[in-house]
C-alpha cells in the first residue's frame, strides 16, 4: 500500500459537539420501580429518615467525646467551648438533613461527598422495604408517588453528588493539558433540569452541566471550544462502564482547509445519490448570501449579479428528523472571501437512533458512515441505524380496534355460516398453541411486568390441571 494510499484511508475528523445524560445507580432502581408499579410504604421512608439522622447525631456525639478526652482537667471554658461547638453542629446538621437543598458546584473540592454517601444509604434502606404494587396507575403517577415519598431534596443530593465528581475531574483527568477549567453557577436550571452551572475553559464559554432529583439524574453538554479542552480517549474510558449513560447530541465534523470538496462538490454528490441512505429521499436546503453587485455592459445596461460574498451552505436532513449534514464555506463566513475553507459537519440528536460512545473517539468512521457521499473520509465506516418506533396500545385502545374491524365479519358469520357464538370464538382461537404466551397475545400491546407474571401462573396453573385431569 502506498503512502498517497494510507492517507486517504483515513481523513482527520473531530468531536464539535457533545451532550451526555446519566443518572445515578441507585435512581435507576426508582425508574424501575417506577414501571412494575411499586410503591413505597410510608413507614419505610420514616424509618430510613431517622435511622438517617441519628447516624449523624451518632457522629457529632461521638467527635464530641473525643473533644472532651483532650482536655485538661477541671477546664470548665474548654468544656463549655466543646459542649457549644457540639450543640451547634447538631442544630446544622438537623437543619440540613430537613432542608437539604444542593444548588452549587465547586471545582476545588467536593463538599458534597458526605451528605451524598448519607442519601445513599438512605435511598438504600428506603429501597430494601416492602414494597407495594399498584399497576393501575400511570407510569408517570408512579414515579411522582415514590418521589414524593422518597424526598425530591435527597435525591437532588445525589444528582448534585454526580454532578460535581464530574467537574472535580475535568481539570484532572478529562481535559487537555493547555486548557484550565472553571465553573459559573447559575440561579436557575436549564433543559428541565432543577440546577444548572456553566463550564469555561480558559475563560471561554464551553459548555453547561445541569442536574435535578425530578429528572433523576445530570446533563452535561460541550461546545466548539470545550470538545476541544477535552480528552476524548480518557472520557470515554471513564464513562463508558456507567450504567445506561447516553450520548443525547453529538457534532461530528471534517475540515477541509484546502477546499477540494467545496459546496460545488456536494452539490453534485448530492444529484448523484450520494445523501440517499435507503430510506425516504432525504430533505435538503441551499442557501447563499452576499451583495448585489452593479455590472455596466457596452450598451451601458445596468445589471445587478449575485455575489455570494459572504459564504453559501448546504443543509441535508433535518433537526427534526435528528440527522442533520451541514457543508458550508466556513472561512468565507468567518470574514475572509478569499478562503477556501469548508466544513463538513453532520449534527446527530438520540430521537430517532442510539449513538454509540465509540462515536466520541471515532468520529471520522461514523462521520464517513452516515452518507455515501462521504465514505472518502474512512475506509471503514460505522452506519448508525435510524429506530422505527412501534406504538404501545393498552387493552382498551386493541379491543376498540378490534371491534372496527372484525364486527361485520362476525355478523356475516352469525347471519349468513349460521354459526353460534362458541363457533365463531374456536374459528378465531384456532392455532393458538400455547394461549398464556406472550407470542399468543397482540405485538403492539404494551403490557406490565407484573402481568407477565400472572400469565406465567395461568400457565402453570392450566398445566397442573390438565396433569390432575
Amino acid at each position: 500500500m502506498t503512502s498517497k494510499s494510507k492517507a486517504i484511508t483515513s481523513i482527520p475528523c473531530k468531536v464539535d459537539a457533545l451532550s451526555l445524560t446519566w443518572s445515578p445507580t441507585e435512581l435507576l432502581r426508582i425508574k424501575h420501580l417506577a414501571k412494575i408499579g411499586a410503591c413505597l410504604k410510608g413507614d419505610i421512608v420514616a424509618t430510613a429518615q431517622d435511622d438517617s439522622l441519628k447516624r449523624h447525631l451518632q457522629k457529632l456525639s461521638d467527635q464530641k467525646h473525643k473533644d472532651f478526652l483532650g482536655l485538661k482537667a477541671f477546664d470548665n471554658t474548654g468544656y463549655q467551648n466543646v459542649l457549644s461547638r457540639y450543640e451547634d453542629a447538631c442544630s446544622k446538621i438537623t437543619k440540613e438533613y430537613e432542608e437539604r437543598r444542593f444548588k452549587d458546584l465547586s471545582l476545588e473540592s467536593m463538599h458534597l461527598v458526605e451528605n451524598e454517601m448519607a442519601a445513599r444509604y438512605e435511598l438504600r434502606a428506603m429501597l430494601k422495604g416492602e414494597l407495594e404494587v399498584d399497576t393501575a396507575a400511570r407510569y408517570d403517577d408512579r414515579l411522582t408517588n415514590l418521589l414524593d415519598n422518597i424526598g425530591v431534596d435527597l435525591v437532588d443530593t445525589l444528582c448534585c453528588g454526580e454532578a460535581e465528581r464530574f467537574v472535580c475531574r475535568l481539570n484532572n483527568v478529562f481535559t487537555s493539558e493547555t486548557y484550565m477549567w472553571t465553573i459559573k453557577n447559575n440561579p436557575s436550571g436549564r433543559f428541565n433540569y432543577q440546577y444548572s452551572a456553566t463550564l469555561y475553559a480558559d475563560g471561554v464559554n464551553a459548555g453547561l452541566i445541569a442536574w435535578g432529583g425530578k429528572n433523576l439524574g445530570c446533563y452535561v453538554s460541550f461546545m466548539g471550544t470545550g470538545c476541544d479542552a477535552l480528552d476524548m480517549s480518557r472520557l470515554f474510558q471513564e464513562i463508558k462502564h456507567i450504567p445506561e449513560i447516553k450520548i443525547t447530541r453529538i457534532d461530528l465534523a471534517h475540515d477541509d482547509y484546502a477546499g477540494t470538496r467545496s459546496i460545488n462538490v456536494a452539490r453534485k454528490l448530492a444529484k448523484k445519490g450520494g445523501f440517499n441512505s435507503g430510506g425516504r429521499p432525504a430533505s435538503y436546503m441551499y442557501i447563499e448570501s452576499g451583495h448585489l453587485n452593479q455590472k455596466v455592459h457596452k450598451e451601458l445596461k445596468k445589471e445587478f449579479r449575485f455575489i455570494p460574498d459572504k459564504g453559501r451552505s448546504l443543509y441535508v436532513g433535518s433537526r427534526e428528523s435528528g440527522k442533520l449534514l451541514r457543508v458550508y464555506e466556513k472561512g468565507i463566513q468567518m470574514g475572509d472571501p478569499k478562503d477556501k475553507w469548508v466544513r463538513w459537519e453532520l449534527e446527530l440528536h438520540s430521537s430517532q437512533r442510539v449513538i454509540p460512545l465509540e462515536a466520541m473517539v471515532k468520529p471520522s468512521e461514523y462521520l464517513a458512515g452516515a452518507y455515501p457521499a462521504l465514505s472518502f473520509l474512512n475506509e471503514e465506516q460505522s452506519v448508525i441505524k435510524t429506530i422505527v418506533k412501534k406504538t404501545r396500545m393498552t387493552v382498551d385502545k386493541i379491543i376498540e380496534n378490534q371491534v372496527i374491524s372484525t364486527r361485520k365479519a362476525i355478523n356475516m358469520m352469525r347471519l349468513i355460516c349460521d354459526m353460534s357464538d362458541s363457533q365463531i370464538i374456536d374459528k378465531f382461537l384456532k392455532g393458538l398453541v400455547d394461549p398464556f404466551s406472550r407470542a399468543s397475545l397482540p405485538q403492539r400491546l404494551n403490557i406490565t411486568t407484573t402481568e407477565e407474571e400472572y400469565l406465567k401462573q395461568c400457565e402453570q396453573d392450566f398445566s397442573q390441571q390438565l396433569l390432575t385431569t
